[in-house]
C-alpha cells in the first residue's frame, strides 16, 4: 500500500475518532427521518453535525420529548431552513480506491447534487449552522500537522457503495478518478485531460455530468 494512500486512511479513522465525541448542538428544523423499513417520521429533526455521528435526533413538536435513531436504521435524513433551503443527508459506505470494494463503514454525508442515475456527496470536517441558519462545513487543523480536506463522492445506481472522486491533497488527483468513473462522457473527460477543466470548476463538471446522465 502507497504511504500517501496509508496516510490518507490514517487520517479518516483519527478523524472518525474526533468526531465521534464531537457534542452537536446544532438546531431542530423541520424535516423528516425515513427508516430502512420504510417509516417516515416528520417533525423536527436536529440537523446532522459530523459525517461520522452514530445517531440523529428528532422530536414530534418542540415541546416532544427527543427521540434519537440509529444511523444504521437510517435510510436518508431531510432537514429545512427557515428560509426554505433543503438538505439531505445520507449514511453511505464510501470506498477510497479505484480498484477493489472495501470501506470503512458508513458516514452521514451531505447530498451534494443528484439525477435518476448518480448522486453526488460531500463532506469536509462537520457541518454547522450560521447565524442567518444556513448550513456551512468547518474543518479545524492544526498547521504543519494536518490539512483541510474537501471530499466529493459519487454513487451510481448500480453501485452499492459511493465511490471517492475526488479529496483535495489526495496523490491520485482529479484526472485519475474523473478517468475511472465519468466514461459516459467523452467530452467532459477530455477537458478534464486536457486541464480545461479543474477542481476549481467541480461545480461545472458534476452538473455537465449530471446533464449528461439524466436520462440514463
Amino acid at each position: 500500500m502507497k504511504l500517501k494512500l496509508l496516510l490518507f486512511i490514517l487520517s479518516i479513522t483519527f478523524s472518525i475518532n474526533i468526531h465521534s465525541q464531537n457534542i452537536n448542538t446544532n438546531p431542530y428544523w423541520q424535516g423528516e427521518i425515513k427508516l430502512k423499513d420504510g417509516t417516515l417520521k416528520k417533525g423536527l429533526v436536529q440537523v446532522p453535525n459530523n459525517p461520522a455521528q452514530s445517531r440523529v435526533a428528532f422530536k414530534l413538536t418542540e415541546n416532544s420529548k427527543k427521540v434519537k435513531f440509529k444511523k444504521k436504521n437510517i435510510e436518508a435524513v431531510k432537514v429545512v431552513s427557515k428560509s426554505g433551503k433543503i438538505y439531505e443527508f445520507e449514511p453511505v459506505a464510501v470506498v477510497i480506491t479505484i480498484k477493489g470494494n472495501a470501506s470503512l463503514g458508513k458516514s452521514l454525508l451531505l447530498v451534494y447534487n443528484q439525477n435518476n442515475y448518480v448522486k453526488f456527496y460531500f463532506s469536509s470536517g462537520v457541518y454547522r449552522v450560521n447565524k442567518n441558519d444556513e448550513l456551512y462545513t468547518l474543518y479545524r487543523f492544526i498547521q504543519g500537522q494536518d490539512f483541510p480536506t474537501l471530499n466529493y463522492y459519487l454513487k451510481k445506481r448500480d453501485y452499492d457503495k459511493a465511490r471517492l472522486l475526488y479529496m483535495t491533497s489526495l496523490a491520485r488527483g482529479l484526472k485519475k478518478g474523473a478517468n475511472a468513473y465519468f466514461k459516459e462522457d467523452p467530452e467532459l473527460l477530455q477537458k478534464i485531460n486536457n486541464k480545461e477543466l479543474r477542481f476549481k470548476d467541480i461545480d461545472e463538471i458534476i452538473a455537465t455530468y449530471l446533464n449528461t446522465t439524466k436520462n440514463m
